[in-house]
């Protein structure tokens, strides 16, 4: 089909000629323009951005004097707060229903004590009492434990069940124990806190600045759109760059913020003291570089009138000097044409018009001949895809190029929709993509194919754990891209280790066994922490053998699991448990000091004394005797032969009628037994 005047017209070499022309005229009117706009355009943005980071760390500072303010409310409060009212639930309504300013700053108010019994709560209208139980909210224990006033992490309310924030304050008493604790509420999807920051900005007019503020986590706890409240920072359209920055420096939360211009907006950070929130300000840059474009437009539109004259005339030269092209133009426009042989049909001229032919046709002889041969490759590789029997994919540039049937269904894709994907949407997190990025170059560099498991996601969102291997291309170009093979390894990845803690555990009381205990006691003599101790407890157990000759096997066996549940509560999550066999038992107690071990071993005792353990029908019971040796690094020796000291110490409390401890001396040459009767 012949393309019509126009189209042939704009086709021909006169009409590049003439275009290029044009452009060569409009870029040397414009240039110094563009110049000294880009100039001043430039001066603009820096003082734009760093106006944008002086709003940003207002509204912090803002945000910040806030908090201190809501929470001196609450201090003054708790210091008030009677001697009843931290204890007794109608002292405590009373006392809510008196306090009438905290009631106007916050949503709700709570009183409760130490152990997380609910007193006296206030929803705004009055207060009543509430049979609710916070002791397991990170902001409460937080309070309770330090003594200082605890910003919470957003979280649903236990009553409102609405997104809100708690301002926790301790109320104390004498010797500064923590007696009460008074927190306030901010429901984060009305206006409170922030109404004058976030809530009247980016509703009415869509070109206005945004303010949002997230806690140190990146979730987002202030929107203008309430709907995104609760979600990660992460979501937020326009972000993407000054977010990736942030988490890459760690979410640092300091008041001096900083500044991008990115994706047609102005995105200031800068975190608030005291709360451990960013404020994230957006403000669109069409309304504050709108003179600029304006002028850069002009500019154009000036140069491109000037181009066109010049090409006009240019275009009158160009159609006498260009005339013998028309034959070779015509020949060319029939490229495509079928039946056409690729040597007919060109004009036999001299010069450079018949060099030029005379390349057309071997050019277009070489494509046809590589034409045919990509046909042929690309028929084998869609083969060689379709029947290999573990996921085959290719990718290059970080997309996804070809992906064989079994690599798009173990990810759930469609062998359509897989090619053009970003590699990272298989992956579980980017933190895992950019890692493999680190392991693959290095294997490449070492001239070696990568191999290794990660976490995969499938499209619909679940995951997988995944064999993969990695080859590239062409060694040396990683241009050509990489050849890799997927293979889920889930069930394997499982067993192996269901094998690895059945191997270093106790089956019965789920405790690490002999050989695990003594790995962790090796590890710390070979990397002791400087100047600091560590004990080592060998607990027998007293009566034992009366409960297995009373309740036989199987209730031996209830009283050694209620016995590891006892020594596992006692101890920090540092310390390490062990079952040595029987009812023998050792702990390791890094940075802990003999007199400190006595104490534990002491509450230890009390705890076995008050523990029954019904077993048909009878109520089990147990004591136990300890040994107890305190670690010197310095000495030397293995962990046999600490497990021994501390056996032999074991020993001497037994035969000292049990239920006692007795502690062995470093060296063994001065050892002196201290005895030390447990609470009966």
């Amino acid at each position: 089909m012949t393309p019509p005047p126009r189209r042939r017209w704009f086709g021909t070499l006169k009409a590049r000629l003439m275009l290029a022309s044009m452009l060569v005229i409009a870029l040397s009117v414009t240039v110094s323009t563009l110049v000294v706009l880009d100039r001043l355009q430039g001066r603009s943005e820096q003082a734009l951005m760093d106006l944008e980071r002086d709003n940003a760390e207002r509204a912090a500072s803002l945000l910040a004097q806030r908090v201190v303010g809501l929470q001196n409310m609450l201090r003054v409060t708790a210091r008030s707060m009677p001697l009843a009212a931290r204890r007794e639930g109608a002292a405590a309504i009373e006392f809510l229903d008196r306090s009438q300013a905290l009631t106007v700053a916050f949503a709700t108010l709570v009183v409760a004590t130490p152990d997380g019994r609910v007193l006296a709560i206030h929803r705004g209208d009055r207060a009543e009492d509430a049979d609710i139980n916070i002791s397991d909210r990170d902001y409460f224990r937080q309070t309770v434990s330090s003594g200082i006033p605890v910003v919470s992490e957003p979280t649903l309310g236990r009553v409102s069940k609405e997104p809100v924030i708690q301002l926790a304050m301790p109320v104390t008493g004498e010797g500064g124990r923590v007696e009460a604790v008074l927190s306030g509420s901010l429901k984060l999807s009305s206006r409170n806190l922030f109404d004058d920051l976030t809530f009247a900005a980016g509703r009415s007019d869509p070109n206005a600045a945004v303010t949002i503020v997230t806690d140190a986590r990146g979730v987002i706890i202030s929107h203008p759109r309430h709907e995104r409240v609760m979600r990660s920072i992460d979501t937020e359209p326009g972000l993407g760059d000054s977010v990736a920055r942030w988490v890459a420096q760690g979410r640092p939360v300091e008041p001096s913020g900083f500044v991008a211009h990115e994706a047609g907006h102005f995105v200031s950070l800068a975190g608030v003291v005291g709360a451990d929130w960013m404020v994230f300000r957006v403000t669109p840059d069409a309304e504050l570089l709108g003179g600029l474009a304006q002028a850069r437009r002009e500019s154009l539109a000036w140069a491109a009138g000037v181009a066109l004259l010049g090409g006009l005339f240019i275009f009158g030269l160009l159609a006498l000097l260009l005339g013998p092209l028309s034959r070779l133009r015509e020949r060319a426009a029939r490229l495509q044409e079928a039946g056409l042989a690729v040597d007919a049909g060109w004009p036999q001229a001299q010069g450079e018009i018949g060099e030029l032919s005379r390349v057309l046709q071997q050019v277009l002889q070489e494509r046809a001949a590589a034409e045919k041969v990509q046909r042929v490759l690309a028929q084998q590789m869609g083969s060689l895809l379709a029947a290999a029997p573990i996921g085959i994919g290719f990718t290059r540039e970080r997309r996804f190029e070809l992906a064989g049937a079994e690599f798009c269904a173990l990810l759930g894709w469609t062998e359509a929709e897989l090619p053009g994907q970003s590699a990272h949407e298989i992956f579980s997190s980017v933190n895992d993509y950019e890692a493999l990025g680190r392991h693959v170059r290095e294997a490449f560099e070492a001239g070696r194919p990568y191999v290794g498991e990660w976490l995969f996601r499938r499209r619909d969102g679940s995951t997988f754990w995944g064999c993969l291997q990695g080859r590239p291309v062409a060694a040396g170009d990683p241009a050509a891209g990489t050849i890799w093979m997927l293979e889920d390894v889930t069930e394997r990845r499982q067993a192996r280790e269901r094998l690895s803690w059945s191997a270093s555990h106790d089956p019965l009381t789920r405790l690490l066994n002999r050989g695990a205990f003594e790995e962790r006691l090796l590890g710390w003599l070979a990397a002791p922490a400087a100047g600091v101790p560590a004990a080592l407890l060998f607990i027998d157990l007293d009566r034992f053998k009366q409960v297995n000759d009373s309740a036989g096997h199987a209730g031996g066996d209830a009283v050694l699991r209620a016995v590891a549940a006892q020594l596992q509560a006692q101890v920090r999550a540092r310390d390490a448990v062990a079952r040595l066999g029987g009812d023998e038992f050792a702990l390791l107690l890094p940075g802990c000091v003999a007199a400190v071990a006595v104490q534990l071993s002491e509450r230890l005792h009390a705890a076995l004394l008050a523990m029954e353990v019904p077993h048909g029908g009878q109520r089990l019971r147990v004591g136990a005797s300890v040994g107890v040796v305190e670690i010197d690094s310095a000495a030397g020796h293995d962990a046999g032969t600490w497990l021994a000291r501390a056996d032999a110490a074991c020993y001497e409390a037994k035969r000292a009628g049990g239920g006692v401890a007795r502690v062995a001396a470093v060296p063994p040459a001065s050892a002196v037994a201290l005895a030390l009767a447990f609470n009966a």
